[in-house]
């Protein structure tokens, strides 16, 4: 399959994009307002570059990697041209501008997630669905790390979306809200830490305070833990033992996972659709749905 596709934005991971799509054999044409970014696209191997949108060009598809902040905008741009969309997470940093978008019924909107096309989150949802470990009886996540890339919006926005997906994955559903706490500095949200989910309860911890990275996905089980402690591991850490296991009885195991690369999958997973394939995994009103979420813990946080 060679399509056309339109990316929109072409920084830090919209080269990572095209990169991808190149690798994947398709005809890419770049927007972006940015200068030396047109000039990186045409050296990545771009087929044209343009410093805005046309109202002749019309792709097979659009890809959407602009700041956060522009996404709800771009996306108000390219949805006339009544061809599929795939967005870069958060959808919108605004729950009105994302539940408008919801109310135009549009069915070809799709939010890019990778880490829902990540072989370890998908081994640690089979652990859930089979029941390997007991059941489910808490999730935790942490993803942390110093400073951030980004200005145009606060660290919860670009951080704390694939965490409320991923929890809704293993759970089935997405928690409830139930509490939070973030850390300001100057007016500036650079960390949470939210408590959600009644039955089965979810922490969930983003910061950029952190001096080391971390991406840990962690899942106890009545029978045992499940590890994910990086997004770039091939193992799960698993950790055979109830409650009341003494630490010598705690039989470990590394489990090992191999695929392509999320991002990879979830391009090819786009592209699939375009050729009249399955539909990507994080639909539009998923999209909406975690945004609705994060609006409600920035509220619990600032009550």
């Amino acid at each position: 399959m060679n399509n056309q596709i339109g990316l929109v934005g072409c920084g830090k991971w919209g080269r990572n994009i095209l990169r991808d799509l190149l690798l994947l054999g398709q005809n890419v044409v770049v927007i972006d307002g940015l200068e030396e970014n047109r000039t990186k696209a045409l050296t990545m191997g771009a087929s044209e570059v343009w410093p805005k949108k046309t109202q002749t060009f019309i792709p097979k598809g659009w890809i959407i990697s602009t700041p956060a902040i522009t996404h709800y905008e771009v996306l108000k741009e390219l949805i006339p041209d009544e061809v599929p969309i795939f967005v870069e997470k958060p959808l919108t940093c605004d729950r009105k501008q994302a539940e408008n978008l919801l109310s135009l019924n549009r069915k070809d909107i799709f939010v890019m997630h990778n880490w829902k096309y990540h072989s370890g989150i998908q081994l640690l949802e089979k652990l859930v669905k089979t029941r390997e470990l007991g059941e489910l009886k808490f999730y935790k996540s942490n993803r942390c790390n110093w400073t951030s890339p980004r200005s145009d919006v606060d660290s919860v926005w670009t951080l704390i979306p694939h965490d409320i997906t991923i929890a809704s994955v293993m759970l089935g559903h997405f928690p409830k809200p139930k509490a939070a706490v973030v850390e300001k500095y100057n007016g500036v949200e650079r960390g949470m830490t939210a408590l959600l989910g009644d039955e089965i309860p979810c922490v969930l911890e983003v910061s950029n305070r952190y001096a080391d990275k971390r991406r840990e996905v962690r899942l106890h089980f009545s029978e045992g833990v499940a590890v994910l402690k990086d997004e770039k591991v091939n193992h799960l850490e698993i950790y055979h033992g109830n409650d009341r296991s003494k630490p010598e009885e705690i039989r470990f195991e590394t489990r090992k996972f191999s695929g392509p690369s999320p991002l990879m999958a979830e391009l090819e997973a786009f592209l699939g659709y375009l050729d009249k394939g399955e539909e990507p995994l994080s639909d539009l009103a998923e999209g909406v749905k975690v945004i609705q979420i994060i609006d409600e813990l920035k509220m619990l946080a600032n009550q």
